[in-house]
């Protein structure tokens, strides 16, 4: 575990520390400082010179005199600049030989990903695996259905180890990004084209063509298996954790129900804390600051509650996931069969419409795992105004940003899950902070601990704490976006409308 930050993105190929950041800021800032002062002196200098206060009697070389002082001044100024500025620049080559050697990384994965994945395709890996996981899945499946003790489901505890290692995550990326190379092998496709047109068939674009499949087949047989569908939301009546420090309540726009009263984020860390958790009834939450004619709105997006394929009720749940890493794709749009989109995506639209947000509002989407996907697609949508998004354990690497609207992805080392979506494509506008946040050999309740939102969280406060431009800005224009007053906090339930075939009970509601 390690408190420190490492920063990339955000418009710099640099990659480093949030404390090496600083140091670097700070050693320009006192570069700018020092130039001054020798500007100054230069000026005091010629001062003398015009009036003639050289005090000749005593020589430019006496320590006593006014001209002698001013030009030692002048020359230790001068190697202050030079010595800041050198140290400067030796910390920013030191952040950008570290991006570069990131980049070369994650080169060397991708190509021998897509070539290794072709190869275990083409010993009949791919179809092997296929029947192995099926078989092994309904084993387990039926196992519990007669609370029978499941051998697999204690083996995968007993590997949390690899799970959260640093390489697997690595390999994980790697893999969702590969999946095209593994049938291309199976097919008996040349290595070579196969692994040149892997390079543009990445996770999305893997993730759309699944759904297709599925799509085809639901409608067909009536499998509900990652078949998305229509959803709908309602308010949550209950004032659950309203914040009661904030002033009174004010009508919402249009005459829309009153809302519980809310203050203004202070940080971050606010921020994440106010995602809706798992074992909520509700999944999204919204806020409104600013005037009912000029509403400002941030809408919170909780994780993942159901992590079974067959779609039901519940529309946190992976079917949603996989839609929703899908809709980075371009060619998602061109998708016969099934939903169009995630249904996290359009219950927050929703949840916004029905809490009176209009077109043109400006929103800021806030997402946990699952919800950070949909948070960056509602970025994505050029129809929204999204003015920022943060996503704290989500996979948004494939995420297609309007240029100019930032993305603030917090991502553990350990984490698995960001890494679903695949390497993604570098946008100048996502800035990705990650840490360490699992203890050596320390042993952990979770299956993947380094995703448990509390550690989100606790790597938020730490971005609040951090003096790195890039971390300062985003929360300024946070803060700038929400004010520091009140507003108005609304919760709502999203369902997944059932057809006979879908499963009635939501697991965790």
């Amino acid at each position: 575990m390690d408190d420190s930050l490492t920063v990339s993105g955000g418009g710099s190929t640099s990659v480093a520390t949030d404390e090496l950041f600083a140091d670097a800021s700070r050693l320009g800032a006192t570069e700018a400082v020092v130039a001054e002062w020798r500007e100054r002196a230069r000026v005091i200098s010629r001062g003398l010179i015009e009036l003639d206060l050289s005090e000749p009697s005593a020589g430019t070389s006496d320590l006593s005199s006014p001209t002698w002082g001013i030009a030692n001044a002048s020359a230790r100024l001068y190697e202050a600049t030079q010595y800041a500025g050198r140290l400067r620049e030796a910390l920013i080559e030191s952040a950008e030989r570290y991006g570069a050697a990131e980049g070369v990384v994650e080169a060397l994965w991708r190509v021998a990903g897509g070539s290794l994945a072709w190869l275990l395709g083409g010993v009949a890996v791919l179809p092997s695996t296929l029947i192995a996981g099926g078989v092994v899945a309904g084993a387990i499946a039926g196992a519990k259905a007669l609370g029978w003790h499941v051998p697999a489901e204690t083996w995968l505890a007993q590997q949390q180890g690899m799970l959260s290692a640093p390489a697997f995550v690595r390999a994980v990326c790697t893999a969702a990004d590969s999946a095209d190379e593994i049938v291309a092998g199976g097919l008996r496709v040349p290595q070579g084209l196969a692994v040149a047109a892997g390079a543009e068939i990445r996770a999305p674009e893997a993730a759309s063509l699944l759904l297709g499949a599925t799509g085809l087949v639901g409608a067909a047989f009536g499998s509900k298996v990652l078949v998305d569908g229509p959803v709908s939301v309602k308010r949550e009546r209950r004032d659950g954790r309203a914040d009661h420090r904030a002033a009174g309540r004010t009508a919402l726009a249009d005459g829309q129900p009153f809302g519980a009263p809310v203050s203004a984020p202070t940080g971050i860390a606010d921020l994440v804390d106010r995602i809706p958790t798992s074992d909520a009834d509700a999944q999204i939450r919204v806020e409104r600051y600013g005037e009912a004619s000029d509403p400002r709105w941030v809408v919170y997006i909780g994780g993942t509650v159901d992590f079974t394929t067959t779609a039901g009720a519940e529309t946190n749940d992976m079917t949603s996931n996989v839609h929703g890493i899908a809709d980075d794709s371009a060619i998602d749009a061109l998708r016969l069969a099934g939903a169009d989109s995630a249904a996290v995506d359009r219950a927050a639209r929703l949840a916004l419409a029905e809490a009176g947000a209009k077109p043109g509002d400006p929103i800021v989407p806030i997402g946990y795992s699952g919800g950070g996907a949909a948070a960056a697609g509602l970025a994505a949508d050029p129809e929204l105004n999204v003015v920022a998004v943060v996503s704290a354990g989500g996979p948004v690497a494939s995420a297609e940003l309007p240029e100019g609207t930032p993305l603030l992805s917090i991502e553990h080392e350990e984490d698995l899950v960001p890494a679903t979506g695949g390497w993604g494509h570098p946008s100048p506008d996502r800035l990705t902070v990650s840490r360490s946040v699992l203890e050596a050999g320390a042993e952990y309740d979770a299956a993947v601990p380094a995703h448990e939102l509390f550690r989100y969280r606790q790597t938020a406060a730490l971005i609040d704490a951090s003096e790195e431009e890039r971390l300062v800005a985003f929360r300024e224009q946070v803060a700038r976006f929400t004010g520091d007053g009140s507003g108005e906090m609304s919760r709502w339930v999203a369902t997944r409308e059932l057809s006979p075939s879908t499963p009635v009970e939501a697991p965790g509601r």
